[in-house]
């Protein structure tokens, strides 16, 4: 049959939810998912490189991949042929982070085999009405394979051709990666395969759901990570330092960390302590948000929910990620007071604060409101610190003490209701994961730079090298206090 002309307006849709305004490289796969779920979207297919979620009117679908290296291509031909009306409408396409990938389109049909077949063949051969989508499909198919180690032939599966809510043919997902010959090398030949596919392209490659080919059992998933993360570790320490040196550094996500580092979290769990607490309150105020990642996790905020952050990449960042809803985002100075009048806030929240600056929380809050926050202890990863910056003072060692903070916060106004303490393990297991986080914190050692302190970053590596990991340990208390 032939293809309907396009259509002379798009099919109907709703608007796409102001949450996927601020999804981007930093913003998890799953994230995503927690995102559309909240908005009502709910799940309506599972294939073995991504999983979909209907929108809530069943006009439009997300499909979500953990890792496809071919979703940029596929989002190009939807973009290219839209004016032929026979691929789907694109509404969203993302790159997410470690490799994961969004598409956002009209929700589709199932179309008979044979009608399917007959249609592929058209666009394979670039017959009649179809000429213009099959050169397009073409050239990008050709793109890919240059670029793509592992990019497959034009994928002839009738799935793949499908029909729009205005009755025309669609072709939605042509190109494909050759999973076994990809996966294969990932597990014979490791080594090679690390230095052909970067980390951060390929962060969440165990996590597809191989929801037609599988079971991957997780023992086996598992095993592949490990032979990988081996791999990666075991690359010559310069390539490692120079990947960390050019990796993006901006937010507080720590997902370029997956594999390569581990920190023991605290038992009390600051993320859910944080939910319950912006859910309840009517004025809220987040100090030193980041790229607002904590805060952002929330499912529910304040009624009237503020920030605070003092870095220009990260104020950018929690803009797009929190403005679209409703978030009131504070670009501040360093030491500035916090942006709202005397007595109006009845929740003030921190996740690892600068400086806690303890009259100004006083002053913000309403009588009987509660500050709650997990601040850095003392000493925290002071032995990568001295690794890379040499001794430390034991006033230094003193900073950011529990008992200070506790006795400042008192003399302020503030009733202690809550400390908590924990000293956790830190490993580092390859020497990028130190020079990055060494980026990613300058503070820790002033004047930090890969070329300056290239010998200390050797004999890092040496350490790790021999012993597997380099170990330190970071230290964080919770406070939880209210008004007086």
């Amino acid at each position: 049959m032939p293809a309907a002309p396009a259509p002379d307006s798009p099919s109907p849709r709703m608007r796409l939810p102001s949450t996927l305004d601020a999804v981007g490289p930093e913003t998890h796969y799953s994230e995503v998912e927690r995102m559309l779920r909240g908005e009502g979207w709910t799940p309506c297919g599972t294939g073995d490189w991504a999983f979909a979620l209907a929108s809530p009117g069943g006009t439009m679908a997300a499909r979500i991949s953990p890792f496809d290296p071919v979703g940029p291509f596929t989002a190009q031909l939807y973009a290219e042929a839209a004016a032929t009306g026979a691929v789907p409408r694109l509404d969203l396409h993302r790159r997410l982070a470690g490799g994961a990938d969004l598409l956002v389109m009209e929700f589709l049909q199932p179309v008979g085999e044979e009608e399917a077949k007959a249609f592929f063949g058209r666009v394979r051969d670039g017959g009649g009405e179809l000429a213009e989508l099959s050169a397009i499909v073409h050239r990008i198919h050709a793109a890919a394979l240059e670029e793509l180690p592992w990019c497959g032939p034009l994928d002839a599966n009738p799935s793949n051709v499908m029909r729009g809510a205005d009755g025309r043919l669609v072709l939605i997902d042509p190109f494909y990666a050759d999973g076994p010959a990809l996966y294969g090398m990932a597990q014979e030949d490791p080594d090679r395969f690390v230095t052909t596919l970067p980390p951060e392209q390929r962060r969440h490659l165990t996590e597809i759901p191989l929801g037609c080919s599988g079971p991957w059992p997780e023992a086996e998933r598992e095993a592949l990570r490990a032979q990988l993360q081996r791999a990666d570790r075991e690359r010559p320490a310069e390539d490692l330092i120079a990947e960390a040196a050019a990796a993006d550094v901006d937010g507080w996500g720590f997902d370029w960390l997956t594999g390569r580092a581990t920190e023991e979290r605290p038992e009390w769990g600051y993320a859910r302590l944080l939910a319950r607490a912006v859910a309840g309150a009517e004025v809220a105020i987040d100090l030193d948000t980041g790229g607002g990642e904590v805060l952002g996790g929330c499912p529910r905020l304040a009624r009237d929910q503020h920030v605070t952050e003092s870095w220009p990449p990260n104020a950018e960042r929690v803009r797009r990620r929190l403005g679209p809803r409703g978030v009131i985002v504070h670009e501040t100075a360093p030491g500035a007071p916090i942006p709202l009048p005397d007595g109006t806030a009845d929740l003030v929240t921190s996740r690892h604060p600068v400086a806690p600056d303890w009259p100004e929380i006083a002053r913000v809050l309403a009588p009987g409101g509660e500050y709650l926050a997990q601040h850095v202890g003392p000493g925290s990863a002071f032995e990568l610190i001295e690794a890379v910056h040499g001794p430390t003072t034991e006033a230094q060692r003193r900073g950011r003490h529990p008992d200070d903070e506790v006795a400042a916060a008192e003399a302020a106004g503030l009733e202690i209701l809550e400390r908590r303490e924990a000293r956790l393990r830190m490993e580092f297991f390859d020497i990028g994961a130190v020079a990055w986080i060494l980026r990613k914190c300058p503070w820790w050692v002033p004047g930090f730079g890969v070329d300056t302190h290239r010998e200390q970053l050797l004999e890092v590596d040496r350490i790790i090298r021999l012993d597997g990991a380099f170990v330190a340990h970071s230290t964080r208390h919770l406070l939880r206090a209210r008004r007086r």
